[in-house]
């Protein structure tokens, strides 16, 4: 039903409304001229006429999100441009049916009270109880990656952010799992992982849903932070032949235990006074192709999203324009990675333009992908990225539905 809901939504709101405002304009009309007939006539021609036209009204305001969807700002202002619509229709009918000037500025003018305070409330009911946008997270990052708050914190403020889902997808690793304890009643937590593939340029698939106890994918797991281990040993001994001095002891404390990652090497060479911000840092000295840089072991895509469904979970390409590929060969790279089992298409990123996500979602839609959104949260370690996000629910219905079974 849900699912119906929000797929005709403009439909159904139109049908609630109308039924409203027709009861409104009954009472309005037998009142000014003490008239049923006359009441019941009005009502039944602007049933109709109302119907038309607050259609084309929602319809037109569902295509712009300013002001916000499923705020009080946008809710106002689309009770006044629809009042003004609305009472100029009703002036016109009641003129027409009863050739009573008095009476049809009367109706209009009183409807214009009574049924802006209606539609401002119907708006807001619908709102409250099936908005148009769901507001989650699918895509973060804990201190057992390269993210700065906790697993626990990180629930937690997805819960006083009103976010319904929530998954920690940390790199290569999902050894946050055990540690969620306590989740508000108010929020879904999605086990998550984000594994690095092997791709010229950047990508990445996040699995959801697995069995967090499934060995292959543990042990694999397992192996590639192992390796990393010994990446970063080696990094710390490149650093030292380029005058810059720092101890495996500072990066654990700088990690909080987790996972060591080129995002604290930068924290601690900011904190050493080597460079003089943490972009710095990347820019001059970490990023790919600059000196300190050491690549990481990667999976090939076909075996990163074999492993995710053999543990029975979700395998979804994240955010799709890091691959630095064109139209055509992102869609020639998801029909090859679709082949290998990859059931999802992270859409909606905090990072994409509004363009991009339109493409994205036509593409989910053209090759049957399941739709994701996730914001890439990682505390202070992108502070300009914030917990949380807002995406048409209807988009995402598919995928929420998938992760429960």
């Amino acid at each position: 039903m849900k699912h119906f809901l929000l797929k005709n939504r403009v439909l159904a709101k139109t049908f609630t409304w109308r039924i409203t405002a027709s009861l409104i304009t009954i009472a309005i009309i037998y009142t000014l001229t003490q008239k049923i007939i006359i009441a019941f006539t009005v009502a039944g021609i602007e049933y109709f006429t109302k119907m038309f036209l607050y259609w084309a009204h929602e319809k037109s305001w569902s295509f712009s999100n300013k002001p916000k969807k499923g705020s009080q700002q946008r809710s106002l202002i689309k009770t006044v441009t629809w009042r003004i619509i609305a009472s100029l229709d009703t002036l016109f009918i009641v003129m027409v049916l009863t050739k009573e000037p008095m009476w049809a500025s009367s109706a209009a003018i009183i409807e214009s009270g009574v049924k802006t305070l209606g539609y401002y409330i119907h708006d807001r009911i619908w709102d409250r109880f099936l908005p148009e946008n769901i507001m989650l997270d699918l895509h973060t990052h804990s201190t057992y990656s390269d993210g700065t708050v906790a697993p626990q914190e990180i629930i937690e403020l997805a819960s006083k952010k009103h976010c319904k889902y929530i998954s920690i997808t940390d790199h290569d690793n999902f050894n946050h799992v055990p540690l969620i304890k306590n989740i508000p009643s108010n929020i879904i937590y999605i086990p998550g992982v984000e594994i690095s593939a092997e791709f010229p340029s950047t990508l990445h698939i996040l699995g959801y849903a697995f069995d967090p106890e499934h060995t292959e994918l543990k042990n694999t797991l397992q192996t590639l932070q192992d390796v990393r281990k010994k990446r970063n040993e080696a990094m710390i001994k490149k650093m030292e032949t380029h005058g810059f001095h720092i101890r495996m002891d500072e990066l654990i404390a700088e990690s909080k235990g987790g996972i060591i990652g080129r995002p604290h090497f930068a924290n601690q060479m900011l904190k050493k006074g080597y460079v003089a911000s943490y972009q710095e840092a990347f820019d001059t000295h970490l990023a790919k192709g600059k000196p300190l840089y050491m690549d990481k072991k990667r999976l090939a895509p076909k075996e990163a999203i074999r492993l995710i469904l053999d543990a029975g979970g979700i395998p979804v390409m994240a955010h799709p324009y890091q691959t630095k590929l064109d139209n055509e060969e992102l869609e020639q790279l998801i029909i090859e990675l679709k082949s290998y089992g990859l059931l999802g298409i992270e859409a909606y990123y905090s990072r994409h333009s509004k363009a991009q996500v339109r493409h994205y979602l036509h593409l989910a839609k053209k090759h049957d992908l399941l739709v994701t959104a996730g914001s890439d949260f990682h505390g202070k370690n992108k502070a300009n990225i914030t917990l949380g996000m807002a995406a048409k629910e209807l988009n995402l219905i598919p995928f929420l539905e998938a992760v429960k079974k």
